[in-house]
């Protein structure tokens, strides 16, 4: 009895030891599936929630906070496709977008105030009447954007590419542009009052009936620049570099440093004045 008990018992764990992977390798299966199958309704549902939150931005009926935080999720969720999005009017001020992709997105009259959008791709960016008064916008990508008459009062654009975009009547009193790319930028009626643009590439940039009193303008590029009725009065514009003969001679006439200027400045220029060639 012993005996056939025993060779029972030996059976049993020899089909058991068998068995033992196929039961492994069925449990890992339904694992799987459920994963996926878990995976694919998370999808799904996230997929259903990023239309909704885009049907929200683009319907005349959806209220403003309905509106701001379909956008928060679109941000939030990475979206880069805003070309049909109606962000009009939004009210984003003091939003953290740092390194968001909202290019060729549609600002129009947002307000983006104290926004962070520090290294953002806003390529071919509509930010017209909008108000980014005080916003990070250091070492974002700007080109080609939109800004006609927009609020950038306060704002950091250090190191910002704004190559070939529109920045007419901007209003840009103490500014940060310092080492921006502003190349072939339309500049014209654009009050810079008090910015800072050291190191600026505006070359090529349309100045027409700019503004820059008190402007930095230490090692600004401005080759090929049209500086008819552009108002330097007390901004350093014989630091710059790449001004003709004419354009210095007409800017040592009109706008030589004022009893407002500077000390550092009114002597600087003194320097300057008496051998302007070695400037």
């Amino acid at each position: 009895m012993n005996g056939k008990s025993s060779r029972l018992e030996v059976g049993a764990g020899h089909w058991f030891r068998l068995a033992q992977p196929l039961l492994v390798g069925v449990t890992l299966v339904v694992v799987t599936c459920n994963i996926w199958l878990a995976l694919g309704l998370w999808q799904e549902k996230r997929s259903g929630a990023r239309e909704r939150d885009f049907w929200l931005l683009c319907q005349p009926g959806s209220t403003p906070l309905e509106r701001q935080t379909a956008f928060y999720h679109l941000v939030a969720g990475g979206n880069r496709e805003w070309r049909s999005a109606d962000l009009r009017s939004l009210n984003l001020a003091g939003l953290a977008l740092a390194g968001a992709e909202l290019e060729q997105a549609s600002f129009l009259r947002a307000n983006l105030a104290g926004a962070n959008l520090s290294g953002a791709k806003l390529f071919r960016s509509t930010l017209e009447l909008a108000d980014l008064s005080g916003a990070d916008c250091a070492s974002a990508n700007l080109t080609e954007a939109k800004l006609l008459q927009a609020v950038l009062r306060g704002g950091t654009f250090r190191r910002a590419r704004l190559s070939a975009s529109s920045l007419e009547q901007v209003q840009a009193e103490r500014a940060d542009f310092s080492w921006a790319d502003l190349t072939d930028a339309d500049c014209r009626m654009a009050n810079f009052t008090g910015a800072k643009l050291m190191g600026a590439n505006l070359t090529g940039a349309k100045l027409e009936s700019a503004i820059f009193k008190g402007a930095d303008l230490s090692l600004a590029r401005l080759e090929g620049t049209d500086l008819t009725d552009a108002n330097f009065t007390d901004a350093n514009w014989w630091c710059a570099r790449g001004l003709t003969t004419e354009q210095l001679s007409a800017l040592k006439s009109k706008f030589p440093p004022s009893a407002s200027a500077s000390a550092a400045w009114k002597e600087d220029y003194a320097r300057w004045s008496v051998e302007p060639k070695t400037r």
